[in-house]
């Protein structure tokens, strides 16, 4: 028993960090101006020269990650998942911050 209590401690723990070194990373690319919140609730690429693939695999990832997090509210509030997608834009947009990119009407502006 001491055994799984200690794998589950070190796999929580591990878990836990590995999403805090991804938040980091993907903060890194938003302040270095490479990655910026689309109007669509998504993240995007602003500088495709820039985006190597270990950057284009983060933002398939994060964009995965909310469409999932999308679609599980969207179920639970009996809303179309384009909702949610619109309201979750919005307050992406909204908390993002100065001198970061978002992406409106087609293009990458700094806000």
């Amino acid at each position: 028993m001491k055994t799984l209590t200690k794998f589950v401690l070190i796999t929580a723990a591990s878990l836990l960090l590995a999403a805090q070194a991804f938040a980091a990373n993907l903060g890194q690319l938003k302040d270095d101006g490479i990655v910026g919140e689309l109007s669509n609730g998504y993240v995007g690429i602003v500088a495709q020269a820039k985006a190597t693939p270990q950057v284009k695999a983060l933002v398939e990832d994060v964009n995965d990650k909310r469409r999932q997090i999308y679609a599980n509210q969207a179920k639970q509030n009996n809303k179309a998942l384009a909702e949610i997608e619109a309201i979750a834009a919005r307050r992406n947009i909204e908390r993002t911050q100065s001198g970061h990119y978002v992406k409106i009407g087609g293009a990458w502006q700094k806000k």
